[in-house]
């Protein structure tokens, strides 16, 4: 049975596939959930057998590894990497049924690193809610034994405007096409519509690569004027970027680490012109995150 408030994952789009949320954004009295498909478990492939697309798809036995790893007789991965949808959920309980969008011009929405998911829905100050995908489904390869349904949606972004439950027709963004025309890793808002975007370095080839991937290059993406700006300023011996970054009055501050002797440092990326300047040092080997709090009186 299911417990009050709890969310039934199988068959969640009516598509027979297990589901996995990534990201939930809270704006305009509502809460915004990535819903990612995630192929179909045995129960789903014995309750809806006709949801099953193509008996090739189902694999014949245990396979994969770590995080990728599966067992016969299962789909593992989504047959739908072309489309995205995002749950609106409007009351306070998640029993309620949500409305939920959906759109082709881009593949599921949410970053992925081996078993980790990804927040890639993020809402503007003016309470537009912008959806990116990586463009993912393209990983998804066959193999000699599985066969698998292939993405070939590049890496872009949609939106759903405020006082919509749909995906806004007339927005549109392929970063493939802009800016270094690498596809999206990760990206958070950092104020306006001015986003930070994370990119695969190395561009879709890269992206193949999986855990092996570089994401050393970031970028601002103002979403109304549907520009990217790369970011510079920032070190020349760059080895990654310390979690989460906080963002606030047109600027984004993110921890950078280097394959140097020198220590982390913050370094505040102005939105505007995409410019990095150094700031605060911290005496640590590495930074996972950073945030601010606020005095309430």
């Amino acid at each position: 049975g299911q417990t009050e408030g709890a969310i039934d994952a199988e068959n969640f789009l009516g598509n027979g596939e297990k589901v996995t949320f990534a990201g939930l954004e809270e704006a305009n009295g509502k809460l915004y959930t990535s819903v990612v498909p995630m192929g179909m478990s045995r129960y789903g492939i014995a309750k809806w057998p006709d949801m099953v697309t193509d008996q090739e798809l189902v694999a014949k036995a245990d396979g994969g590894s770590a995080s990728s790893s599966y067992t016969a007789g299962t789909i593992p991965s989504t047959q739908y990497p072309d489309r995205a949808w995002v749950a609106i959920y409007s009351g306070s309980s998640f029993a309620e049924k949500p409305v939920i969008a959906s759109t082709d011009k881009i593949g599921f929405a949410c970053g992925r690193h081996r078993s980790q998911y990804y927040q890639t829905i993020w809402a503007a100050d003016n309470g537009d809610l912008y959806v990116f995908s990586p463009g993912y489904g393209r990983t998804f390869t066959s193999s000699a034994d599985l066969k698998k349904v292939t993405g070939t949606k590049p890496s872009g972004a949609v939106r759903i405007r405020k006082d919509a439950t749909e995906f806004d027709p007339d927005y549109y963004v392929n970063f493939e096409q802009i800016g270094t025309q690498h596809p999206v890793f990760r990206c958070w808002h950092i104020s306006g519509a001015y986003f930070l975007l994370q990119l695969y370095s190395d561009g879709v080839e890269g992206m193949m690569q999986g855990k092996d991937a570089v994401t050393n290059e970031l970028a601002v993406f103002d979403a109304e004027a549907k520009t990217v700006v790369p970011v510079t300023g920032l070190p020349s011996d760059l080895a990654g970027f310390g979690g989460e970054p906080y963002g606030e009055n047109g600027a984004m501050y993110i921890a950078v680490t280097v394959t140097g002797g020198d220590k982390p440092a913050f370094y505040k990326i102005d939105a505007a012109t995409g410019h990095a300047t150094k700031g605060l040092v911290i005496d640590a080997e590495s930074v996972a995150t950073a945030g601010k709090l606020t005095v309430r009186k």
